[in-house]
């Protein structure tokens, strides 16, 4: 009898010091999910480039950085590459460390950021903004599983020319800016190009233009329209004064070699050798007030503003 009392009493004393820990793990667990939901909002952007190690072209990823800072006094701006190969280049040559866009990412939930917005730069949305977008929807299941590596909001803005809108409101920007060179002679923008279905842009974009000028011409160095078809559309005109526009965020390393360079090759030289005076602009898209209130849109959207 004793002994069954006894027994009573130990499973007793058992329940009651599990019930006891039970309480205080639940107590301390709703501590800190209430914690967590209170932890003030921590907004940062995310400015992501191609990149360049030309500090000509750095002056134009500069220039978008330093808008973004100036339409968003009170939330921390920083910056991320796409290329490694330049990242690399200025790790070496410049001993300045720019961070990939996961790596960044990474280091904002780290340190606390709870709303994140991703500016992308890219003009197109070709396989480098494609990289990115993959990157950023990794943290956003990161936080759907419930990961401490995620974010509570995290937007990525689409590119500079994503629908038909962005190719009319870039082209007015565009045909603005340079009105004067055209009442001189031929604007030709030159764009990289890519392999990328998305290369359809750039055509995309030249329609936009000839509904506000003809004087406008869109090529690129490894896409359509190709330099020969701009050398068709220019033998059309009675343009022989032409200006040379990268149609890129920066004016890096294309612009000074493959468009406006010494090099035999270059389009300068192209077009020169065809009997057009021309004159090279390294001006990036980046360094034009007007394409930065565009990207500064982009940013809004994400932002739902």
């Amino acid at each position: 009898m004793y002994r069954s009392n006894s027994g009573t009493f130990l499973r007793f004393a058992r329940c009651t010091l599990f019930a006891a820990a039970l309480f205080s793990l639940c107590a301390a667990l709703s501590g800190a999910a209430f914690a967590a939901e209170s932890a003030p909002m921590k907004r940062g952007i995310l400015v992501v480039a191609f990149g360049s190690s030309v500090p000509e072209g750095q002056e134009a990823i500069a220039a978008v950085e330093n808008a973004v800072k100036r339409a968003y006094p009170d939330t921390e701006v920083r910056l991320a590459f796409t290329s490694r190969i330049i990242m690399r280049k200025i790790a070496s040559e410049q001993d300045r460390v720019i961070d990939e866009p996961a790596i960044a990412l990474s280091k904002m939930a780290y340190e606390g950021f709870t709303h994140v917005a991703v500016l992308s730069t890219h003009v197109i949305p070709g396989a480098e903004y494609q990289d990115l977008e993959a990157v950023v929807d990794g943290f956003k299941i990161m936080r759907e599983r419930g990961t401490k590596a995620g974010f509570d909001y995290i937007g990525l803005s689409n590119p500079l020319l994503s629908n038909a809108t962005d190719f009319e409101r870039l082209a007015q920007a565009l045909v603005a800016e340079y009105a004067d060179a055209a009442r001189q002679g031929a604007v030709v923008l030159v764009g990289h190009g890519t392999h990328h279905f998305s290369d359809a842009a750039y055509s995309a974009l030249q329609t936009a233009l000839w509904r506000k000028s003809p004087n406008f011409f869109v090529g690129t160095i490894e896409g359509i329209p190709s330099y020969d078809d701009v050398i068709t559309q220019l033998g059309k005109t009675k343009n022989k004064r032409v200006t040379l526009l990268p149609a890129m965020l920066v004016a890096g390393d294309h612009a000074y070699n493959d468009i406006g360079g010494e090099e035999p090759d270059s389009w300068a030289n192209l077009l020169a050798g065809k009997g057009y005076a021309s004159t090279p602009k390294f001006v990036g898209l980046g360094q034009l007030e007007s394409v930065q209130r565009l990207l500064l849109d982009k940013l809004r959207e994400v932002w739902g503003e």
